[in-house]
């Protein structure tokens, strides 16, 4: 694991890429569907620009992994979500590295994309958003901070950003906790396990 850096750029970072490029898209679909890039897009609509479904996934359309994490209805969302993940996805970078975060994004953050949509019914049984890699990243720095790895007084506000607004809109929407979401906090507790463990087999030597 990647040890914190006293000259660390987070500006240069793959985590302000990767929320720069949400923004993007997701402003970009917005302006596409509804000429506004501020204006909600139906969710169904979004699966033409990117959303993920069982059905894609049957069809091998893993590309829709990445894409769906890009795109959101509500571009209000999609601010605070993009806020999260620069903040979130720094703050574990500059302690975990690249392509940890690369990783955990993509494959945490996509498989609960994935599974967000199962218990929904159409026209809204689209995965989309970056709120599964939030709660991933929540997740993994949770366990990490837990541990001693990132420093609370940073650590503890964003895990709280990431998570409590997810959680309030769950229970005010649906009454529980959305799969995606719930899916992407056990996978980024795994992932920041699993991350813990090889530092410990490596000896705890820097990467």
């Amino acid at each position: 694991m990647k040890q914190s850096d006293t000259n660390w750029k987070p500006w240069l970072s793959l985590s302000t890429g990767l929320a720069l490029l949400t923004a993007a898209v997701s402003f970009s679909v917005a302006y596409a569907v509804t000429g506004s890039p501020f204006g909600t897009v139906p969710m169904h609509v979004l699966r033409t620009y990117g959303g993920v479904t069982t059905d894609d996934l049957a069809k091998l359309e893993v590309w829709r992994l990445v894409t769906a994490q890009l795109v959101h209805a509500k571009q209000a969302h999609m601010m605070l979500n993009t806020i999260t993940l620069l903040l979130l996805g720094n703050l574990l970078e500059r302690r975990v590295g690249r392509t940890a975060t690369l990783l955990q994004w993509f494959i945490a953050g996509g498989i609960a994309t994935a599974i967000s949509p199962l218990s929904v019914a159409w026209p809204f049984n689209v995965g989309t958003g970056a709120s599964q890699a939030n709660f991933a990243f929540a997740g993994s720095a949770l366990v990490l901070t837990l541990t001693g790895q990132l420093r609370r007084s940073l650590a503890w506000p964003v895990i709280a950003l990431a998570l409590l607004p997810g959680i309030t809109l769950d229970l005010w929407h649906v009454g529980y906790p959305k799969f995606g979401h719930v899916a992407g906090l056990i996978l980024g507790v795994a992932s920041g396990g699993l991350l813990l463990r090889l530092e410990k087999l490596r000896g705890g030597k820097t990467s």
